[in-house]
């Protein structure tokens, strides 16, 4: 285990103007799991390869257990890659692709045989030591790249998207070990992923970003409660937050604001204090499909609550619910319906908004207005 320390990276390729990593700033904690997780050609692949010193940074220091490695040599950072790509050498056996580096690091014979048994008995790949990389399955691959990382016992673990190739079911099921293998060890772990639900499901901390900036670090409860920006709550969250475009207006001298539904019905709905210096302008308000129900679903605050007739669209059973999709202020909505009390397309449906989950955004804009 090891703490790792980034502090003000940046990394531009040819000139000034292609700058990829715009001063990032993370500190990670000795035994904790990161991630770091946007869409492709954001600058999280960068950011490991400069951690693992494959990358030079242009700008910026690294440190490992309070020691500077900006210009060390990868061998000299006592950190383990695991690849997409699997990377492993097809003529050697299991056991020969997990011994390798520990042969090329001149451990004992008796030492290694027992460092791959080791690592085989806790991967569960004890019975595949003696085949090829070629008579194994994806996920059987990827668990051989794992113990190839694993046998150094290094500082700090860095993967780099391992699960992309891996089919649904399988992704689920290398999630799971790669949990557990972190809870048992207790190991410093960086994982890059553009996948929202690996981050949340894996992470301590997930750290947010967008065209080389850090838009936000914290718990994943914390990004999915309290996105610091439209980006970051557009990105986490399977669907995604709707953002519903609304005019602020006065009502008794409190901001209001109406839910207008696609046959025209209007739904007044109050707006927090702070949203009264937008009198007269538009914001956007998100909201998450979870807080959208039906009333015999709805468990909040009834005053923080309103309800409304909505139609609805296109319906998706999912098993445990059923995600439908509805329109408010000429914007389209997810909802999350009881699979027990569905409505049928085309349907009006009562519904109830849950408000004490509601957030606010300039219009426009990404910024996060603060109520």
């Amino acid at each position: 285990m090891a703490q790792l320390q980034l502090k003000g990276i940046r990394k531009t390729y040819g000139n000034a103007a292609q700058e990829t990593l715009k001063g990032i700033d993370i500190d990670i904690d000795s035994g904790e799991f990161l991630i770091l997780v946007g869409p492709s050609g954001c600058g999280k692949s960068t950011l490991m390869n400069s951690i693992a010193g494959l990358e030079t940074v242009t700008q910026g220091h690294i440190m490992i257990d309070g020691k500077d490695v900006t210009h060390a040599e990868p061998k000299d950072r006592d950190i383990a890659m695991v690849f997409q790509s699997y990377a492993l050498y097809p003529t050697m056996s299991v056991r020969e692709n997990i011994a390798f580096g520990l042969k090329i690091r001149r451990m004992p014979k008796d030492e290694i045989d027992a460092e791959v048994q080791r690592v085989a008995t806790l991967l569960q790949i004890e019975n595949l030591l003696d085949r090829k990389p070629s008579q194994l399955s994806g996920g059987q691959q990827q668990r051989v790249a794992m113990g190839r990382a694993l046998a150094r016992r290094p500082k700090i673990y860095l993967f780099d998207e391992p699960l992309s190739n891996l089919d649904a079911k399988l992704r689920v099921e290398m999630r799971t070990e790669i949990k557990r293998l972190h809870q048992r060890l207790g190991t410093t772990i960086v994982y890059v992923t553009h996948d929202q639900i690996e981050a949340m499901t894996l992470a301590d901390r997930i750290a947010v970003i967008k065209d080389g900036e850090l838009l936000q670090l914290g718990t994943p409860k914390e990004i999915y409660e309290q996105p610091s920006c439209r980006y970051v709550a557009s990105f986490i969250g399977s669907p995604a937050m709707s953002f519903i475009p609304l005019l602020v207006e006065t009502e008794n001298g409190r901001p209001v604001a109406s839910l207008r539904s696609v046959d025209g019905d209007q739904t007044r709905i109050p707006l927090p204090e702070k949203l009264a210096e937008y009198t007269g302008r538009e914001i956007h308000l998100g909201i998450r499909p979870e807080h959208i129900t039906q009333p015999l679903a709805h468990k909040a605050d009834q005053a923080a609550t309103t309800s409304g007739r909505f139609r609805i669209e296109v319906t998706e059973p999912t098993g445990p619910d059923v995600m439908a999709l509805i329109r408010m202020n000429d914007t389209e909505v997810h909802c999350r319906l009881d699979p027990d009390h569905t409505i049928e397309t085309g349907e009006p449906a009562e519904l109830m908004v849950d408000l004490s989950r509601a957030i606010y955004f300039e219009a426009g804009e990404e910024t996060r207005i603060d109520v």
